[in-house]
């Protein structure tokens, strides 16, 4: 369940028979961004375009939303038709404001006349998702249930590509299947999903880890990095002379409030925390274990399949072989890999050089051009690890724009 449908649906418990959603806006970019983080249909959501003119219009006679946005943008009493919307909704709904002027003074009135929240156009997914996220607690919302998809990628030894497979999965799931992703890289010092993506690592993973009483929706909100409308990056690139225990209590709260958030949690997980991670792994819906084809992967790759058939026996285990033809002299042929591991490779991902100048540029694997056959493999993973299937739509309703 994403961010806004948990926040949605547990407005929606909190007012009784109150539609929980409401919004209003003006532009056709701020009707988009919403309608992106604000599911429409089925649960009483709505959003419109209309001013807050409109808004006060719609709600005389009628029922107030729990959460309410309205666009300012060309009223010419924004703080007097404020308080007259606040005045008809009463003081059980939340309204946030946007408008295009960045002003203290305009802020401070209009939380005074009842607003809660004012945000400056344009507005980004991730601000209104963290006012939304905001709204949620601020009114007490009972905690749902952890419902997204929860997949680990991990890397037979180093050097093998699990981290470049990892981000390529997330991006697809995101972007190809637009679905909300939340990625985190649990290497704390060495991690590559931020520099892949071209982004800056932050600190939030590392507070994440020593600080877990902080973990909870709001703190996931500020600590993630957005990587475009669906996909949020959490990882770290912390100093090498401090000592950073990754606890398992931690990566269990984390994980647990990303899946509330999330319709998708990928973790590049290192080999290292598999034990550390045991807890997680035990609810994972599917893994990726990444391998080559050398006498090492072989080893390695059978030691880990060994270990998740007992920490995980209900993840659905994909094995992968990557960089394939990279080091052909090194390498075991397939089908004799295959025999010796005792299971079948489900994807093979060759070696390519278009692939890997692309991935300098931060263009994640099978996105930035390259072999026909790591595209397809890519889309495979993906749709395994997104739980996409050709049979059914997607149970979430995404995104859908109600216009009046």
């Amino acid at each position: 369940m994403s961010a806004v449908s948990e926040i949605s649906e547990g407005m929606g418990a909190a007012g009784g028979k109150k539609p929980p959603v409401m919004a209003f806006a003006m532009d056709p970019e701020t009707l988009e961004t919403i309608s992106r983080v604000v599911p429409g249909g089925g649960k009483g959501v709505e959003v419109n375009e209309g001013s807050i003119g409109n808004a006060i219009a719609a709600l005389r006679g009628g029922r107030a939303p729990a959460l309410l946005i309205v666009d300012i943008t060309g009223s010419a009493s924004p703080v007097s038709e404020i308080s007259a919307l606040a005045e008809l909704c009463g003081p059980a709904t939340t309204i946030r404001a946007i408008g295009p002027d960045n002003d203290v003074g305009l802020f401070r009135a209009l939380v005074a006349a009842g607003v809660t929240d004012y945000l400056v156009k344009p507005i980004s997914g991730q601000e209104l998702r963290r006012t939304m996220l905001t709204a949620n607690q601020r009114d007490g919302v009972t905690e749902q249930a952890a419902n997204g998809l929860l997949t680990a990628v991990i890397g037979a030894h180093g050097g093998v590509g699990a981290s470049a497979i990892a981000v390529g999965a997330a991006w697809q799931i995101a972007n190809r299947h637009k679905k909300q992703v939340g990625l985190v890289d649990l290497d704390i010092q060495f991690g590559t999903a931020s520099l892949s993506l071209d982004l800056d690592p932050g600190t939030g993973l590392r507070s994440a880890l020593e600080q877990p009483d902080r973990i909870d929706s709001l703190f996931v909100a500020s600590a993630m990095i957005s990587c475009g409308d669906n996909l949020y990056v959490l990882s770290g690139e912390e100093p090498l002379d401090h000592e950073i225990q990754v606890q398992a209590e931690s990566v269990d709260r984390l994980i647990g409030e990303l899946k509330r958030i999330f319709d998708v949690v990928v973790i590049d997980l290192p080999r290292h925390l598999v034990a550390t991670c045991s807890t997680v792994l035990q609810s994972a819906n599917s893994i990726a274990l990444v391998t080559d084809l050398s006498l090492a992967g072989l080893r390695d790759c059978l030691r880990i399949r060994s270990s998740l058939e007992t920490l995980a026996p209900d993840a659905r285990l994909s094995i992968i072989a990557n960089r394939v033809g990279l080091a052909k002299a090194g390498e075991i042929a397939l089908g004799e890999f295959e025999k010796s591991l005792g299971a079948k490779i489900d994807f093979v991902f060759p070696e390519d050089p278009k692939a890997s100048k692309a991935a300098i540029n931060g263009k994640p694997l099978a996105t930035g051009g390259g072999a026909a056959r790591i595209t397809e493999s890519m889309g495979g993973l993906a749709r395994i690890m997104g739980g996409i299937t050709d049979s059914k739509k997607s149970k979430r309703n995404w995104f859908k724009l109600i216009r009046k």
